[in-house]
């Protein structure tokens, strides 16, 4: 599925898009979130420290991208990074 907007279904799928890219890459979690703010999507992370880790993105660069590439290419670059909170 392509992203086309950014309802409230959208967001719920890319939130489960963005589990399963974690528990692939063996991330472990308490909490992620995914939200709206302007121009932008944020990725909310909560590790095993239990601060709320923000990483964001262009709501533009996300526009007909699928779901599942969106997921790999926001979470990939920061994995080595989620690791060292999990």
């Amino acid at each position: 599925m392509e992203i086309n907007n950014f309802d409230q279904q959208t967001l719920a799928l890319i939130h489960k898009a963005f589990e399963i890219v974690l528990k692939q890459n063996n991330v472990t979690f308490n909490k992620i979130g995914i939200a709206e703010e302007g121009e932008q999507l944020l990725f909310l992370y909560e590790g095993k420290d239990e601060k709320v880790h923000v990483f964001k993105w262009s709501k533009a660069s996300s526009l007909g991208v699928s779901i599942g590439v969106l997921a790999q290419s926001v979470l990939m670059p920061i994995i080595p990074h989620l690791r060292l909170l999990s």
